[in-house]
């Protein structure tokens, strides 16, 4: 099967110069995110400011045919009835994919005024055509509005009163209304008489989407325009997505009169066509023949070739391939093979001891990508109560004395507290915090998953082998340590938010505890307090950094002290992925019966956690799981507003042991949480096989769907399900597939440098090189080994080329879509769309 998947890397950084929207001449600003005017995420509030700071990353996971990515910026007013707009930017997918490079799109994008006309979604199920009367001989143009699903919601209430109006030959027909629904049913015939002297290139139809209001002007909800070639003679059946009505230059004019300010992100869209899985085989054999243990020289080789075309010329980051070829080798087994290979690669090119492993190179990459995938919950364990209590606690703190005046509160010049004073509470303050997070880190080896201890064991033995001197006894410890501390914990304590440990942004007191914190943890980490020099005011630290340096190194030394890793543990590598929690946290559960009209609502909190083989929840510690195993279920969507009033709230349709259907209702804090649920679960059920096609995203209240008004309590849902994530992790279920696909287009984005090597070594052997004048034997072999590899890497990329025209070619849909890649992007009068 062929499917087209597409992963967007995005950076919230920050923005500027905003609109005022308090009394304070501020704002509270925040950052919702949209895809084709559908919420998937939102940023953090920032408060009294102009120009946040927020700095956050969300990998997306975009639905097929995406058009518009769309930034808007938000007020948060806790005391009225609604948060105030600031105003929105949005960028087209065209403009995304002609200015990719392997930095990523980084650009200020300006603000403009949000227009509600272009908040619109959904589809509309028409039937259309022409045709004439046996009695009569008059041809008529007729539209039947069959129904519409997914349509915005335009009241308070979460839904709309939609009708629709047709528009054919200067004359406007219109249905009736359906009352509160998102997903209205019409079956309504319009017709229109055709004029004889018409001539049909020039038919026009448009349909267009209303909701009515009975004390304002009817609100826009889309339009569908229909020309000649889609009007013909019989009846077309065919659901038509709703679509934007031009916006006249004026209206652009007056609203780019106000300054709004601008946003900064940073976009990086990675799109391929993943072929069936047989079309991979050739790929995944030659990916493994290349981190074969024992390496023997053709592996090395291999993999020196292709280790140095992905470092060297690429168009995504270098720890986007880093992460395709951790998961691919993880779904092939050979992590061991590949981390070592790759760490060897950066070892034989290192002469400087004190630069090893300290730039961003593959081998880097990868094993910073293999602790994401497999240690996050370590890491939680370990770093997230010290963290939680930092953030409740909110104390002040600094140890630079030039700027202690700048961050001391009023309260402490109320109290006239000196600067000595304040400084040597700082000082108790961050001792107490280092005190608790290096105690969690050296107490936590137990916890440590099996397969990281054995990846850095094997880390530290190569090191050994390398600079085996006594004069470098410590260098093996550096580098275990320079990986676990300074490319994990210390990043982790530096940006909480960024590794789940926190689901806010600190405050900026806090986040200056932080700072000071990742310094110690980064000092620690380096196995010598040395490095404090270029900081005086913390060498009241030496002490603590000393003393816990001894103890890292117990630390380091227990950490590394498992078996030597063999073919026989490789279920190590499955264990560690079956029983991973992917996600987890306290969910609201919705105790919901259709039944009891009077009664209220109840939502009772629950932890729940899934793992790959289960979804879990609880009431309490002391309570039972409730399980319902991820091969049952059939379905996770969201659920609407207007459904039970309430925000936030998902469902997950799943079978029970009589083979029944039921429903979990459940509420989260946020749409990021909901969306991370839904999109974690989607990823563990993607292959089942009980999944259906449609659901309701209403529920079935007192006699009927509140969604469509169907009046049977198992009457087929009235929405397509959407088994597409969003939200990406670092957790995300394996598929080869997908990671060969990656790492493929980028070994063919340098195929003709393949090809001229293949060239040159070609003369080489002929003997037609000019700068050659004799070949030795050895150097022979060496050329014709090299050919072959080389020769080997051609052939399957260009095997794989073809599997891609072949499939391409045979699907329109595909053919289109690479078509359309070509068509440049259209600046709206609207938002100014990039």
């Amino acid at each position: 099967m062929v499917s087209t998947h597409t992963t967007l890397y995005l950076r919230v950084s920050e923005a500027k110069e905003l609109l005022a929207k308090d009394f304070n001449g501020k704002s509270d600003p925040y950052c919702v995110i949209k895809v084709d005017n559908v919420v998937i995420a939102r940023t953090a509030t920032v408060y009294k400011t102009l120009d946040p700071l927020w700095g956050e990353e969300f990998i997306l996971h975009m639905p097929s045919g995406f058009q518009i990515l769309s930034f808007y910026i938000y007020d948060a007013d806790k005391v009225s009835s609604g948060d105030d707009i600031i105003g929105v930017a949005s960028v087209t997918r065209d403009y995304m994919y002609e200015n990719k490079n392997p930095k990523g799109l980084e650009t200020w994008l300006p603000l403009q005024k949000a227009n509600k006309d272009l908040e619109i979604q959904g589809e509309m199920l028409l039937e259309y055509g022409i045709r004439t009367s046996e009695a009569t001989g008059q041809s008529y143009v007729f539209v039947t509005v069959m129904e519409g699903r997914d349509l915005a919601a335009k009241d308070k209430t979460g839904y709309s009163d939609p009708y629709v109006t047709v528009t054919c030959f200067d004359e406007t027909k219109a249905t009736s209304k359906q009352k509160k629904t998102r997903f209205p049913e019409w079956n309504e015939t319009l017709e229109f008489s055709l004029p004889e002297d018409t001539c049909i290139a020039d038919l026009s139809v448009i349909v267009t989407v209303w909701d009515k209001d009975n004390f304002s002007s009817d609100d826009f909800m889309g339009q569908i325009h229909l020309d000649s070639e889609d009007v013909t003679h019989g009846t077309i059946r065919n659901w038509h997505a709703v679509a934007r009505r031009p916006t006249s230059d004026r209206w652009a004019r007056r609203a780019s009169r106000i300054d709004r300010g601008k946003i900064r992100v940073k976009l990086q869209l990675l799109e391929e066509i993943v072929l069936p899985s047989s079309c991979y085989r050739p790929l995944n054999e030659l990916l493994a023949d290349a981190v074969k243990m024992p390496t023997t020289p053709q592996s090395r080789d291999l993999g020196q070739l292709i280790w140095d075309l992905l470092e060297q010329d690429r168009t995504i980051e270098l720890g986007a391939i880093a992460m395709s070829l951790v998961r691919f080798y993880l779904s092939q087994e050979l992590i061991f093979e590949f981390l070592d290979a790759v760490i060897l690669r950066d070892i034989s090119k290192t002469d400087d001891v004190n630069t090893l492993f300290r730039g961003n190179t593959l081998a880097t990459k990868a094993v910073d990508n293999f602790m994401k995938v497999l240690a996050m919950p370590y890491l939680q364990r370990v770093l997230k109560p010290p963290v939680d209590r930092i953030i409740n606690e909110k104390k002040t703190v600094e140890l630079d004395p030039f700027k202690v005046n700048s961050v001391r509160t009023r309260r402490h010049s109320l109290h006239r507290e000196s600067e000595e004073s304040f400084v040597n509470h700082s000082l108790e303050a961050v001792e107490d915090y280092t005190l608790e997070i290096v105690n969690s880190i050296v107490r936590s080896v137990t916890y440590c998953p099996q397969v990281l201890r054995r990846v850095l064991r094997n880390i530290q033995i190569r090191v050994r082998e390398k600079w085996p001197e006594e004069m470098f006894e410590d260098v093996p410890y550096i580098a275990v340590s320079g990986f676990i501390f300074l490319r994990f914990f210390a990043p982790a304590v530096m940006s909480p938010k960024l590794f789940s440990l926190s689901d806010q942004h600190p405050s900026h007191k806090v986040i200056r505890t932080f700072t000071l914190l990742a310094k110690i943890v980064q000092s620690i980490g380096n196995l010598t307090p040395a490095t404090l020099g270029k900081e005086a005011w913390m060498e009241p630290l030496i002490p603590l950094i000393t003393q816990k340096i001894s103890e890292v190194k117990e630390y380091l030394d227990t950490l590394v002290d498992v078996g030597d890793f063999s073919a026989a543990h490789r279920y190590l590598v499955r264990q560690q992925s079956n029983e991973t929690v992917l996600i987890q946290g306290y969910l609201y559960k919705c105790h919901y019966h259709c039944k009891r009209l009077f009664r209220p609502i109840v939502l009772k909190k629950c932890y729940f956690y899934l793992t790959r083989v289960m979804l879990c929840y609880r009431k309490t510690p002391e309570d039972e799981d409730t399980m319902v195993m991820v091969d049952n279920i059939c379905a996770v969507e969201k659920l609407d507003y207007g459904a039970l009033g309430k925000s936030n709230m998902g469902q997950i349709i799943h079978k029970t042991s009589d083979e029944s259907t039921a429903i979990i209702y459940f509420q989260a804090k946020d749409v990021n949480e909901l969306t991370a649920w839904i999109s974690a679960i989607r990823k563990t059920c993607k292959y089942n096989m009980c999944r259906i096609e449609t659901f309701h995203p209403g529920v079935f209240k007192g006699d009927k769907w509140n969604c469509c008004r169907r009046e049977q309590d198992i009457a087929p849902g009235c929405s397509p399900t959407y088994h597409g994530v969003v939200l990406g992790d670092w957790q995300d279920p394996l598929d080869p597939d997908v990671d060969a696909q990656i790492i493929y287009s980028q070994i063919a984005h340098s195929k003709d440098k393949i090809r001229k090597m293949q060239h040159d070594l070609r003369m080489t052997l002929a003997g037609n090189d000019p700068a050659t004048t004799s070949v030795p034997s050895d150097s022979n072999d060496a050329a014709m080994a090299s050919l072959a590899l080389v020769s080997g890497l051609l052939d399957v990329t260009e095997q794989l080329a073809m599997s891609h025209q072949t499939f391409v070619e045979s699907s329109p849909r595909l053919s289109h879509t690479c078509r359309s890649r070509s068509v440049s992007s259209n600046v709206s009068g609207d938002d100014i769309l990039f």
